[in-house]
């Protein structure tokens, strides 16, 4: 008896701890040259997660990315050129799409973390508009 409780307890923690599926829809995408460059964060503003994606469309791209349960935001940029960062013209303006969870955008720089942060408790979809 002990050691089935033991036995479904450990089971019930394994599933628990397994990482969540997360579909992101990405458009907006300008060429099919280059590759996504998509940093997840923690609630804290803590980078956890760095993945980088081949364009295969310039319509819509699909990356699947697995999260623990959390809140999380999720800033990506097209890397049209290959190398490595966004591109900015003289005036400091990003010159590459880019965009953030929630299609969060900001006045004067990046949007705020609270408005790009979304809960993941289950396997779901969102969408990134790339701009």
């Amino acid at each position: 008896m002990r050691l089935s409780l033991l036995l479904l307890f450990l089971l019930s923690f394994s599933i628990q701890a397994q990482d969540i599926p997360l579909v992101i829809n990405f458009s907006g995408i300008e060429s099919v040259e280059g590759k996504l460059m998509i940093r997840v964060s923690n609630k804290e503003g803590k980078v956890i997660l760095q993945k980088v994606a081949k364009v295969k469309s310039a319509e819509r791209q699909r990356v699947v990315l697995y999260l623990p349960e959390g809140s999380y935001a999720i800033a990506c940029f097209h890397d049209a050129n290959n190398n490595d960062e966004l591109d900015r013209t003289f005036t400091g303006i990003p010159s590459e799409a880019y965009g953030f969870s929630n299609d969060a955008r900001g006045v004067f720089g990046p949007p705020d973390l609270s408005d790009q942060l979304f809960v993941h408790r289950e396997r779901q979809s969102i969408r990134i508009r790339l701009k």
